[in-house]
């Protein structure tokens, strides 16, 4: 039993390699747009290791799925993953600026995380004109599906953001945020001890 595992790991850091080499000639022959559409089609492992090696800082015990989408970017030096963290099935990450995410934290399947907003080819772009800002996700928040965190905005610690959300603003710690914007719902006491949200 312990032979098939083990066998099966280096298979699989094999397979990383493999396919870090593939993103690579994709980048240096055809450019970043063609090697970061292929990142799509990866599995977790590579994704992991092709993320970490163009500039991404991932921390221990992190769960990445693949099928994620990445924005706006020339490499991933704006993608800072902390320890522990989950981030399901395609989300989408616009990396124009720095996207933070703390220890602990649950980010569920298709999620998206913008840093920026540009309206230069419509009429609007005199009144808005085109900016970026960082997005902080602090420790021990999870994120439910089919949400959208918009540019600027910090996520405090222990917070939990009910799926379908869109977080426009600021949340202070411990709170429970839902809706189109998202709005308090709820806070969560102190008092819990905060293992329970690990």
């Amino acid at each position: 039993m312990k032979t098939g595992l083990g066998l099966r790991r280096k298979i699989r850091f094999i397979y990383a390699k493999y396919n870090c080499f593939r993103f690579w000639w994709r980048k240096k022959l055809l450019g970043f747009d063609v090697a970061n559409h292929f990142i799509r089609q990866v599995d977790k492992v590579s994704l992991k290791r092709i993320l970490s090696i163009n500039g991404a800082k991932i921390g221990i015990n992190c769960d990445i799925e693949s099928g994620l989408i990445f924005h706006n970017c020339n490499d991933y030096s704006n993608l800072i993953i902390g320890d522990n963290c989950h981030i399901g099935k395609n989300c989408f990450f616009d990396l124009r600026d720095k996207v933070t995410i703390g220890d602990n934290v649950v980010i569920s399947m298709n999620n998206t995380i913008i840093t920026h907003i540009d309206m230069t080819k419509s009429g609007l772009n005199n009144i808005y004109p085109a900016n970026s800002a960082p997005v902080l996700i602090g420790n021990d928040t999870y994120i439910g599906a089919n949400s959208v965190v918009l540019k600027g905005v910090s996520i405090g610690k222990y917070v939990i953001v009910a799926s379908g959300s869109v977080v426009n603003k600021k949340v202070e710690d411990r709170c429970v945020v839902a809706g189109v914007p998202a709005k308090l719902i709820k806070t969560i006491a102190s008092g819990y001890n905060e293992n329970v949200c690990k």
